[in-house]
């Protein structure tokens, strides 16, 4: 070991170190590493909930096509899916957990726990196209819009003058009476401490559901919206009083003028020719018949029935009914494709 050599002028001194300046330097670099690595776990759990919310809508909108397009049909599906969120726990079970987190959201928000608008149909489709005529409307005492023969009604109406099969109160056809949309918002509860805080101070000062959300409990909503062709025929059911189902806050977009009016059912055959996508649908909407105009979105006009000479004779099984009478299997798209 070489001792320590000390000039004559100045005392032999230990050497200072620059003890805590390291620590410093990592506090400043930790700080904003830790704020990267919360924020990307808050937002990891953003987009889960919102992929569980998505089909729980889903489910919602399956729910209501294939029942009317009834509120309670609706309201319990999606509660029903919402489950996933909420496994089990101890001793409470997951319908527990779910009830207990809706009642604490309407507690903070003073509101309904979610929300969701039935943009379409609304009063006005129900005010071009709705009839009290149907069995299903009238068992409830409802007005009612005919889901079957949509393509012979869009005829009717064309006929009727109306610009492209078009309701005058509504702007919509037939077939966009058929299709239920709806818009959910979920209120999200942030996980880490102090987000709702700040949610509090950065909501905007609309007085909408989501806003009040916002404002008052600090939840992020997480807005969804589903476009589903009807199954049954929609009914005009009242809104329910706890406000989770409401109807359309705004218009619905409708078409423009010289947009294809797209026929949504499954048995719309259409060709390559003419496809013009349906907007906001998520499969691009349906697919259009070759040699179609482009204005109607349909096929073409069916033919005029040809008058067959009607022999003596017994009926045998093929024969069919005189051109005056109806073809019970006609009607159905499925069932009357030209050629």
């Amino acid at each position: 070991m070489v001792p320590v050599q000390c000039s004559a002028a100045a005392a032999c001194r230990p050497s200072l170190r620059q003890a805590g300046s390291g620590l410093a330097e990592f506090s400043l670099i930790a700080a904003p590493l830790l704020m990267a690595g919360l924020g990307t776990v808050e937002l990891a759990q953003w987009f889960f909930v919102k992929q569980a919310v998505s089909l729980a809508l889903l489910e919602a909108g399956r729910a209501g096509i294939t029942q009317h397009a009834n509120p309670q049909a609706i309201e319990a599906a999606f509660e029903q899916a919402l489950l996933a969120l909420y496994p089990q726990s101890g001793t409470q079970t997951p319908a527990q957990r779910l009830g207990q987190a809706l009642r604490q959201r309407g507690k903070d928000t003073g509101g309904p726990p979610w929300q969701i608008e039935i943009l379409q149909p609304g009063p006005k489709a129900f005010q071009d196209f709705g009839s009290r005529g149907l069995e299903a409307g009238a068992l409830h005492g409802l007005p009612a819009i005919d889901n079957n023969y949509q393509a012979e009604q869009h005829q009717r109406y064309m006929a009727r003058g109306w610009n492209q099969g078009r309701g005058p109160a509504s702007g919509l056809s037939i077939h966009e009476a058929n299709t239920l949309v709806l818009r959910l918002t979920y209120l999200h509860e942030p996980a880490l401490p102090g987000v709702k805080s700040l949610v509090r101070q950065l909501a905007p000062g609309a007085q909408n559901y989501s806003a009040h959300a916002m404002a008052g409990g600090g939840y992020l909503p997480i807005s969804q919206e589903i476009r589903l062709t009807m199954q049954t025929h929609p009914l005009q059911w009242p809104a329910p009083a706890h406000g989770k189902i409401v109807g359309a806050t705004v218009t619905a977009p409708a078409q423009a003028a010289g947009a294809t009016p797209a026929c949504t059912g499954i048995w719309c055959f259409k060709g390559e020719a003419s496809l013009k996508p349906l907007p906001g649908l998520e499969n691009g909407g349906s697919v259009p018949v070759p040699g179609a105009p482009a204005d109607s979105g349909l096929g073409p006009a069916p033919e005029a029935p040809v008058q067959t000479p009607v022999t003596e004779g017994p009926a045998g099984p093929d024969t069919k009914p005189p051109s005056g009478a109806p073809d019970p299997e006609c009607g159905a798209t499925l069932c009357c494709l030209p050629g």
